[in-house]
């Protein structure tokens, strides 16, 4: 087993941002982003090019869950990290096979690893889309319907943050950042009923075991 596991890297349209997900394997190493432990990312990625900035961020997220079908919030919204890294040049990302790449490096310690453990946690929902209009068409609804808004403010939380993510195999991810909480956040009406609107609008919220 590898200690971390690299999920769908994609490229912004301009081609100087990489956006991917990092998930558990045999650590939970990952803090801030070392230059060592970027480096490694990078060169698992194959991009031969060096970073302008990165930002690494810790969330409960619906779609990489590997025990998805289990009882509990736990389950269903589990530990991931999402990595952006910023480049001067366009850079290019081939696809990965399976959808994830094991890696065998893990950042070095400092007290950030251990915070993805404690409240609040921040919310990331993701579905993926074989249509980039159907795709886009739900991030725009996802801000603007009348139940979710509803939702939304019964929480509170706010205005969901959403992109529209293109991967190498022609698929696109809605990720939306719905804001972070407790344990009740995630127990509450709100989470679920996104994936529900996800879900109802034709995007698959779960990764193939």
């Amino acid at each position: 087993m590898s200690m971390l596991y690299l999920w769908h890297p994609s490229v912004s349209a301009d081609g100087t941002v990489v956006d991917f997900i990092l998930t558990r394997g045999d650590s939970d190493q990952v803090g801030g982003g070392s230059e060592r432990f970027v480096g490694a990312l990078i060169g698992a990625l194959d991009l031969g090019a060096e970073p302008l900035k990165w930002g690494i961020k810790p969330y409960r997220c619906n779609y990489y869950s590997e025990y998805w079908e289990e009882e509990g919030w736990q389950s269903r919204w589990d530990f991931v990290w999402r990595v952006t890294l910023h480049f001067r040049v366009q850079v290019a990302v081939e696809p990965i096979k399976l959808g994830y790449l094991g890696i065998s490096d893990i950042d070095d310690y400092s007290p950030e690893v251990e915070s993805y453990k404690f409240e609040p946690y921040s919310c990331l929902a993701v579905a993926v889309f074989d249509s980039e209009n159907r795709a886009k068409d739900t991030a725009r609804r996802l801000i603007t319907d009348k139940e979710l808004t509803a939702a939304r403010k019964e929480v509170p939380a706010p205005d969901p943050v959403v992109q529209v993510v293109r991967e190498q195999n022609g698929e696109f991810h809605v990720r939306a950042s719905l804001g972070s909480g407790d344990e009740t956040f995630f127990r509450g009406a709100y989470p679920d009923t996104v994936l529900t609107f996800l879900q109802a609008s034709g995007g698959v919220i779960h990764a193939k075991a």
